[in-house]
């Protein structure tokens, strides 16, 4: 009996010293693991990045489990532009613990510095499905998604940062530019005004405003939106934007004024061209032979030294043009276009230029590049009226078809005139599309019902 109780007392101590060095070694074992972060957050903290991954791969040697090991060793491998191994061990820490934002920020962030904004939107859109109230990761997840080409899926994750933060600046210009490609030009006006009420250093959004203020004819306000910008900035471009804009406004003699002034205090080649513009645009609204010679000869002076060389010949071939020199237009105007980059309206030039000789198929093929460059980035009345003309051009040539087309995208885009729909309807008819010709006939009739076209239409048309 009392040897039984000899041994379960003896075994009973074993146990507990068992116990105690289990403890004692988990206890070891737990400082060690915070002692090999501290190291390694010290030596992070001292940029000396070989020692922090040593420190943290040592932590994990102790706790491989770890998420905090992991998500701090991806850190300072990032530092070291190692991002195959940072992208692992973020990775393995989102693994690790599926509900915390941390890693997940700071591999969108990597991708982010990749170049890689789609891969950099989806972490970031985990993050806001766990945490969908930090307004600056909302920023980085429409930012991404707008930088990977999808602007509709930034506007939400904005909206929701500017209701959280109004005062985020920079949260309602990128909200103003996504509206404005998804083609919502009031709300896009309104976005990037706030985003100058809240933030009015944001130079970026003064500019884009001042260009949707253009788009929408509202030259006071663009005016406005100038000259603020020349008050912060005062370079000869902000100068030169002033001056175009009182051109376009129909004020030829103060927008001389303007680019003339600067010429005073310094010769520059970019003023000359913009004389230039200035002077064309008086001779096509006034059909004035003089601002002709004067446009040419201030083009010419400028050709000697800008490196702007493809402009200066777009506005010499215009200047033939205006003169009646079309075929001179045409040379001058194929080697413009000819190296980029390609100034869109060098591209309209030139199809002014071919069609006059009659050169339809030339004609539409710039005009058709100069739309695919510009699409819905001009005024919907511009893109309609040019797209009416494509739809002619291409009714020239014999492809009705294409013409059918490009009239039905000019119809679409608001041109609902009777010739418009009554070319519609004879291109349709020609491409063998006889409901669609019928559908425009009919909407022609109720249009302009005194068009003396759509008599011969409807005998043709049944």
């Amino acid at each position: 009996m009392m040897n039984g109780v000899r041994r379960y007392l003896l075994l009973a101590g074993l146990v507990v010293v068992v116990a105690a060095v289990v403890i004692s070694v988990q206890h070891a074992s737990r400082n060690r693991y915070y002692a090999l972060l501290t190291t390694g957050d010290e030596a992070a903290a001292a940029a000396n990045v070989d020692a922090a991954i040593a420190a943290y791969s040592g932590a994990l040697g102790v706790r491989p489990d770890s998420m905090v090991a992991h998500l701090r060793r991806g850190e300072a491998y990032r530092l070291q532009h190692h991002d195959d191994a940072a992208i692992h061990d973020l990775q393995e820490a989102i693994r690790l613990a599926p509900s915390a934002t941390q890693p997940l920020e700071a591999l969108g962030d990597l991708y982010d510095e990749r170049g890689q904004p789609a891969e950099a939107a989806t972490a970031y859109a985990q993050f806001v499905a766990i945490d969908g109230g930090e307004p600056a990761v909302l920023y980085k997840l429409a930012l991404a998604r707008y930088r990977s080409g999808a602007p509709a899926g930034a506007i939400d994750p904005l909206r929701r940062a500017v209701t959280l933060r109004d005062t985020f600046g920079e949260a309602h210009y990128l909200l103003g530019l996504a509206l404005r490609d998804t083609q919502d030009i009031p709300g896009a006006i309104a976005a990037l005004e706030h985003a100058l009420h809240v933030t009015p250093s944001l130079t970026a959004a003064r500019e884009e405003l001042a260009d949707l203020y253009r788009v929408k004819n509202r030259r006071g306000d663009e005016m406005v939106q100038l000259q603020a910008l020349a008050t912060r900035d005062p370079r000869v471009e902000r100068d030169i934007n002033i001056a175009l804009a009182q051109a376009r406004s129909g004020d030829y003699d103060v927008a001389i004024a303007t680019l003339l002034h600067r010429a005073d205090a310094t010769t520059n080649a970019d003023i000359e061209l913009s004389l230039g513009r200035v002077y064309l645009a008086e001779a096509e609204r006034r059909d004035d032979q003089a601002a002709i010679v004067k446009a040419t000869d201030v083009v010419q002076r400028a050709l000697r030294t800008t490196t702007s060389r493809n402009e200066a010949l777009a506005l010499l071939g215009r200047a033939r043009w205006l003169a009646g020199d079309a075929a001179g237009a045409e040379r001058l105007l194929r080697e413009a276009v000819a190296t980029t980059p390609v100034d869109p309206l060098a591209l309209g030039y030139l199809a002014d230029a071919c069609e006059r000789q009659s050169h339809f198929d030339d004609a539409r093929d710039a005009l058709a590049k100069q739309d695919a460059l510009e699409g819905d980035t001009v005024p919907i009345e511009v893109r309609a009226a040019r797209l009416r003309r494509l739809g002619a051009l291409a009714l020239a040539t014999g492809d009705a078809a294409t013409a059918a087309n490009y009239l039905q995208q000019a119809v679409a885009h608001g041109r609902h005139d009777g010739a418009t729909l009554a070319a519609l309807a004879d291109a349709a008819w020609r491409a063998g599309q006889q409901d669609v010709a019928r559908q425009a006939l009919a909407q022609a009739s109720r249009e302009d019902p005194g068009n003396p076209s759509l008599a011969r239409l409807k005998r043709l048309i049944k």
